[in-house]
């Protein structure tokens, strides 16, 4: 029977070729973003599992309470590793140092790793697997530095680089000893590059990184996993930590063993935990997502199928005529639906792949073949098929042969359009709350670059101080002959890199975001104030006296922005005085913006060189660079070519392909719902055609109700998207403008393409001939 099915569908499906077409690419798109969910899950879930013994692996957490207030940390002091040595079912433990972020030297500049410090034991305990060296040069040896296949190719473009010998900054020059092959797997503890336990205790020793080896206090960078001789001695070791219990000056710490199969999904509560991955709150979210995309897809595919229905009626007919059981027939159109998902899912891999590329962190999406997947996807295939022919198959396998094989134009398939049009008032709302954000960030950026584009100099060049103090370094370069002016500053249009303060006035309390600058910057750029006066001559750099702020952070904190200059502000926990007020359009952006001269955090040199000497200018720079700091190279970047270059940002890259996502699915949507409404109206159309109703006329009485759905999608998604562009300009940071234009422009473009796809449909009111419509009455 299921063979009889099969084929029949097949040949259902073949002979409605642009049905089943629009139907697959509906569906395919819709289990597209769902797909990528489903891997992103199965990830998660998939984390960790390639340890051997992966039931016995536990880490090491510690409960800090300070004044009443406790704190989780996915971290451990390194000194109770020691402890744990001489726990009887502890078969072995793992120290592990987190160094974080250093630059390593390389022809191609410097490239940031991930360091982290640890012991042989590590490959003895995870499923880590070294493809060259010796993993007990992690003990005996210092200066031995490990890498993953993928750091070194991306450092060197080879894994054949055992022996050479690299500077990582501010840590010193290393051997690479071995190569560590990349895991099959996600994992929350990601290696790029790996060095000895006693290479980090030499660096505490020359004050290079802080102390921890020996520190109970120093919990938060290290990490301490241990092997169990059964799964069952968890519980026992929790009961055993209780008695390591360390008092410090303010806080107590408390240890408990967690499990590693539990580290992921995460736990939002615990911190330094920044790779567990999704947490359970995000499985639940990712779970509905992908529930209503199979429901829209399905919604898509039930009102296409209903406006065929009146073809597919006397089939029905004459097939419970010869005998044929409803529960068949419902086996007959389930089997269509599916077999169209399958289909779909075939052209659903393309569409991941295409969709990779406007979802973050996802360019890189690749599908792990194994049996739990293929088995998953095609699960999930079946499932959408089932949902989306279910109610098709339910009603129209309940017609009665006589209904169908006398009067089927009098039939009503469904009472419920109400419901499928308030389905397409929330399609097209969307799509236009989408549209929005897409035409206002697209005007964002196309402003914003022009104005970059058109103002800044092309003969500004930026150094990354990494770290360093600017004052003698900027002095030797003013010396040079190319150089015109050198600002210390964390801002030049872009990158602008900001920190964010609290700041109290009359009782009101805002979070605003603030740029350290040089007290001359605003003098050399020729920046005019609105109100006040620039910082003074001589400014203090041991305390913090006076603040300038911008127009918008000036209406945030007073009700009249000229009557800030002069008061006093609380900056976190001391007060400043507002001497003065700058425009928002000096840097592109509008957002509340607080500028102080805070020498220590001063990120950045901002040089102006003379024009057509830049080859010179940089030579020369980095020459003065290497005489100040010679174990780290200059990262030196001319600011007009980093920051203009055309590319779309990646805001609008994710709010394009979503708009045109739900876009598509709308409009198909809408698509099988205005060929319903052709089906179903034809008797009447034939009518007033007879009593002299024109084309025109008879394709206006079907499309102006769609047109209505389009005025009240509009009432509902114009205000959504000007609400969520408000969301977006908080997030952003930037100006964004919601004028009547561009919510025009939004609205126009979504409505036109709604009503071109009605109008496809529509327009063969028009091509009615009454003779055949009403010869059966």
């Amino acid at each position: 029977m299921i063979r009889n099915y099969v084929k029949i569908a097949w040949r259902t499906l073949w002979k409605n070729k642009l049905f089943s077409l629009v139907n697959i690419l509906s569906l395919s798109l819709s289990m597209a973003v769902g797909v990528i969910l489903f891997t992103g899950l199965k990830a998660t879930f998939d984390t960790d599992h390639f340890h051997p013994k992966l039931n016995q692996l536990v880490r090491i957490l510690t409960q800090e309470t300070t004044e009443g207030v406790q704190t989780n940390w996915a971290t451990a002091p390194l000194p109770l590793a020691t402890q744990l040595d001489s726990v009887s079912f502890v078969e072995r433990t793992v120290k592990l140092r987190l160094a974080g972020k250093y630059n390593l030297q390389t022809d191609k500049g410097d490239i940031p790793i991930d360091i982290k410090f640890t012991e042989p034991s590590f490959f003895d305990v995870f499923g880590f697997t070294l493809l060259s060296g010796n993993a007990q040069s992690l003990g005996n040896n210092s200066s031995t530095l490990f890498l993953t296949q993928k750091t070194a190719e991306k450092l060197f473009g080879s894994t054949n680089v055992l022996g050479h010998t690299v500077l990582v900054e501010n840590l010193g020059y290393y051997t690479v000893g071995g190569i560590i092959q990349d895991p099959p797997l996600e994992t929350h503890l990601p290696i790029e590059a790996m060095l000895s336990i006693r290479s980090a205790e030499l660096l505490e020793k020359k004050g290079v990184i802080s102390s921890a080896s020996h520190d109970w206090g120093g919990f938060k960078s290290s990490a301490i996993y241990a092997r169990l001789q059964s799964n069952s001695n968890a519980e026992q070791l929790n009961t055993t930590l209780q008695n390591y219990t360390q008092k410090l000056h303010k806080s107590q710490l408390q240890f408990l063993a967690q499990p590693l199969e539990n580290i992921t999904p995460g736990k939002i509560d615990l911190k330094n935990n920044p790779n567990a991955g999704t947490s359970w709150e995000d499985v639940k979210t990712q779970l509905f997502i992908i529930l209503s995309l199979t429901l829209l897809a399905a919604f898509n595919y039930i009102s296409l199928a209903l406006a065929r229905a009146f073809s597919r009626a006397q089939e029905v007919g004459v097939r419970k005529t010869i005998g044929a059981t409803r529960g068949q027939v419902i086996g007959q159109f389930l089997m269509e639906s599916t077999l169209v998902a399958l289909f779909a899912l075939l052209f659903t891999v393309p569409c991941v792949t295409i969709l990779a590329n406007y979802i973050p962190d996802m360019d890189d999406v690749i599908f792990s073949w194994d049996i739990a997947l293929i088995v998953g996807l095609i699960t999930y295939a079946v499932i959408t098929g089932l949902v989306a022919g279910a109610f098709p198959a339910w009603l129209l396998s309940a017609f009665q042969p006589i209904q169908v094989l006398r009067k089927m134009k009098n039939i009503k398939l469904f009472r419920g359009v109400a419901v499928y049009k308030g389905l397409i008032v929330v399609q097209f709302s969307v799509t236009i709350l989408f549209m929005i954000l897409v035409v206002i960030v697209a005007d964002y950026d196309r402003k914003n670059n022009a104005i970059i584009n058109s103002t800044v100099p092309s003969n500004v060049l930026t150094l990354d101080l990494k770290g360093e103090k600017y004052q003698n370094l900027q002095n030797e370069i003013t010396k040079l002959s190319q150089v015109e002016t050198t600002l210390a500053t964390n801002w030049y249009y872009e990158p602008l890199k900001m920190g964010k303060d609290s700041v109290t006035i009359n009782n009101k309390t805002l979070a605003i975001n603030y740029v350290s600058i040089d007290p001359r910057t605003l003098e050399t750029e020729g920046v005019r104030l609105l109100a006040g006066q620039n910082f003074p001559e001589h400014m203090p750099q041991s305390t913090e006296q006076y603040v300038l702020v911008n127009e918008a952070a000036a209406t945030l904190l007073a009700s009249k922005s000229v009557s800030l200059v002069g008061q006093n502000l609380l900056l976190d926990s001391a007060f400043v005085q507002v001497i003065g007020i700058l425009p928002n359009e000096i840097i592109g952006q509008q957002r509340p913006l607080l500028y102080r001269y805070l020498p220590n955090e001063i990120t950045t040199l901002t040089i102006k060189i003379k024009p057509f000497t830049e080859i010179e200018a940089t030579k020369a720079i980095q020459a003065v660079w290497k005489d100040y700091f010679p174990e780290k190279t200059a990262n030196l970047y001319n600011v007009k070519a980093y920051r203009y270059s055309g590319e779309i940002s990646g805001e609008m890259e994710i709010l394009g392909g979503s708009a045109l996502i739900v876009l598509i699915i709308a409009a198909l949507g809408i698509l099988g719902i205005a060929s319903y409404s052709v089906e179903t109206r034809t008797k009447e159309l034939g009518i007033r055609k007879i009593l002299g109703a024109n084309n025109l006329k008879l394709v206006w009485i079907l499309t102006r109700n769609f047109g209505v759905l389009m005025l009240i999608a509009g009432l509902i998604g114009v205000p959504a998207g000007l609400f969520c562009g408000d969301l977006l300009r908080k997030e952003m940071g930037s100006y964004l403008d919601f004028g009547l234009v561009h919510v025009s422009i939004a609205f126009g473009f979504v409505a036109l393409v709604g009503l071109l796809t009605v109008l496809s449909q529509t327009i063969r009111a028009g091509q009615i001939e009454p003779v055949k419509v009403l010869k059966v009455e």
